[in-house]
């Protein structure tokens, strides 16, 4: 039977000593960091792993510089210590990406206004990318550029620029394979992780919760899994589940943060580009930033802002979200001449806000996380919500919350257990990450250019010695699905056998990005349809409706105008 998603069961007759809900990369930590500490450990998600918020994201790991705006220097630290965690646990998913922030002639956006930021950002940061051995990993430096050299790059044409600076951010080329490559780690280390498993209730009795109810949504079975311990790790929906139960409110409301893909609009620069709105802090140039990512041979740009009352299922970005991203681009770089029909794909995400007086129109993202213990706040035992705001620091989350149930759980509090500070996620116990992709192009030359020996690196870490085993087996297999992509059929298959895939869309969405780049074409999204239809076992009906769920989210997700 193909090792895949469809053949999960609900665990019948056996209890856990936690169980997580909630399958995005909080979620994801908090199973891990429950496992490693010897807890027996429980992780569901209703939908795919790592499917809504953790990959609606600029899939930058931050290092904090944007703390200094709200003089939180804690969180500036906290940042920068989580993000060379999160660099040394999957070295091949992470690179290094230069960020240009142009410089005016005006005080708070001047050069000795951004100059001291970057200072007092090198002195806060000092220290936390510790004994770094791996050069390819080190955060380089900051440092200046003039306003010839941005004007060459072809950045930024406006004549008022005095300079700038450029600055390193570290980019995941996968948040969703971070996500997956986690729990993958938490399955080898004994935890049992279901997608498509949807929580339907808290089993709760007399203030005590003891458990959930589930369905099983490849089959629609119900059944009730017993617990000493739930965490809720539903990210912008944790209130949702709290509330069926009458429990105590986290948000006073939310806001979404839509990103859209385009056509490559620089090479090997990313630009910090002013919006309209402004942001909350205290040491801010004004406003807050539009980010020109280049990704995956495009360009990721991103985020809008609208406040909500309520997170909605709805992720797709409206065309006012997508007009706030396209016309600040035009704005700044004058040469883009950006439409809406330059939108190869499209994405939003929620996350919670959780001030008493929201401000429409102003940025408040705060990147707090916070742990609920609901026996202090609604008397309930039984029941933490861990509430992620940061892809960087949901290792951190995770952490506190381990740690929580490890106490509440034992009666005891082991300080010194940190087991995720030093764990290297699936594909990523790499000791070099230069030396690696050079043995492996070596290894493999008869196979893959180096071109494509990087970037399966990228996907797979360590794990690429598998690709190359299927691509070797059967070499029809070892061809690139769109000329100006790297994704091999291989891929296909493999995610197909062994990385929990139910659906088509879990492939092509999540597995590999071959539809977040842009719709494919007719012609590659029935060839995977075929690839995955053959190692699952679908019938040619089922086959056909994984290919319309496909196109339907693609035409949800791609603008109109992107198809006239």
């Amino acid at each position: 039977m193909p090792e895949n998603g469809a053949s999960q069961r609900i665990p019948a007759d056996k209890s856990f000593d936690v169980v997580v809900v909630g399958g995005g990369i909080t979620g994801a930590w908090t199973a891990l960091d429950c496992t490693l500490r010897g807890l027996s450990t429980l992780l569901v998600e209703k939908a795919d792993f790592g499917g809504a918020t953790s990959m609606r994201s600029s899939r930058l790991l931050h290092g904090g510089i944007r703390y200094l705006q709200q003089l939180d220097f804690r969180k500036v630290r906290e940042s920068a210590r989580e993000r060379h965690f999160l660099t040394r646990s999957a070295p091949h998913l992470v690179q290094h990406v230069p960020f240009v922030v142009p410089t005016y002639r005006n005080l708070r956006q001047g050069h000795a206004f951004l100059y001291s930021g970057m200072l007092a950002y090198r002195i806060l940061t000092a220290g936390c990318q510790g004994g770094q051995a791996d050069s390819a990993l080190k955060v380089p430096r900051d440092r200046a550029i003039s306003q010839q050299r941005i004007k060459s790059l072809d950045l930024v044409q406006d004549d008022a620029i005095t300079g700038g600076r450029i600055l390193f951010e570290a980019q995941m080329q996968s948040s969703e394979r971070m996500t997956l490559g986690v729990i993958e780690r938490a399955r080898e280390s004994g935890a049992v992780a279901l997608n498509y498993m949807e929580m339907t209730r808290y089993r709760i009795f007399e203030n005590q919760v003891s458990g959930i109810a589930v369905r099983d949504l490849t089959d629609g079975s119900l059944g009730e899994i017993q617990a000493k311990l739930v965490i809720n790790a539903a990210g912008p929906w944790c209130d949702h589940l709290n509330g069926d139960a009458s429990l105590h409110g986290l948000n006073t409301g939310f806001a979404r943060g839509a990103h859209i893909v385009t056509r490559a609009l620089t090479s090997d620069y990313a630009i910090a580009l002013p919006s309209a709105f402004q942001s909350d802090g205290v040491a801010t140039r004004g406003h807050r930033h539009v980010f020109v990512i280049p990704w995956r041979n495009r360009s990721l740009i991103g985020t809008s802002y609208l406040e909500s009352d309520e997170p909605s299922d709805s992720l797709v970005p409206t065309k006012e979200e997508i007009s706030q991203l396209v016309d600040t681009v035009n704005q700044g770089l004058t040469q883009a001449n950006l439409t809406h029909a330059d939108v190869l794909q499209s994405f939003a995400g929620y996350y919670p806000l959780q001030s008493t007086s929201i401000q429409q129109g102003v940025y408040q993202g705060t990147g707090e996380y916070r742990l609920v213990d609901h026996v202090l706040t609604d008397g309930t035992q039984g029941l933490v919500t861990a509430l992620g705001a940061k892809f960087t620091t949901a290792r951190r989350l995770g952490e506190m919350a381990a740690r929580l149930a490890e106490k509440k759980l034992s009666g005891n509090h082991h300080a010194n257990r940190l087991p995720t500070r030093s764990v290297t996620i699936q594909g990523g116990d790499i000791a070099n990450l230069t030396q690696f992709r050079a043995e492996v192009h070596e290894r493999y030359r008869d196979l893959w250019s180096e071109s494509t020996c990087h970037y399966l690196i990228s996907c797979y870490g360590s794990r690429i010695h598998e690709i190359a085993k299927l691509c070797r087996s059967d070499p029809e297999l070892n061809r690139p699905l769109l000329d100006d992509q790297e994704t091999l059929a291989a891929q296909v298959i493999f995610a197909a056998r062994h990385e929990s895939v139910v659906h088509l869309t879990d492939i092509l969405f999540r597995r590999t990005d071959l539809c977040l780049l842009g719709d494919p074409g007719d012609a590659v999204l029935n060839d995977c349809a075929d690839l995955a239809a053959k190692a699952l076992g679908w019938s040619e009906a089922h086959r056909l409706g994984e290919l319309e769920s496909v196109r339907s989210e693609l035409a949800r997700s791609i603008p109109a105008a992107a198809n006239e």
